[in-house]
């Protein structure tokens, strides 16, 4: 199917998850190492990972599902 184009709800859903999975990011990468020096620190570690994979596995399947 050449020429097709994703629906806007489609469009709409992958821009949610693509917007909450860069805001993360940003906020995992700048923000939050100003105010916690240690982020993650050794206790948040493994939270932090989780909510990675997590969040990546929902990008990707978002892909999947909506693309």
């Amino acid at each position: 199917m050449l020429g097709s184009e994703i629906s806007t709800g489609h469009e709409v859903g992958l821009i949610v998850v693509a917007v909450v999975f860069i805001v993360f990011a940003l906020a995992a990468s700048f923000l939050v190492p100003r105010y916690k020096p240690d982020f993650p620190g050794p206790a948040g570690l493994s939270v932090f990972a989780i909510a990675s994979i997590v969040l990546f596995g929902l990008m990707v399947a978002a892909v999947n599902f909506f693309g």
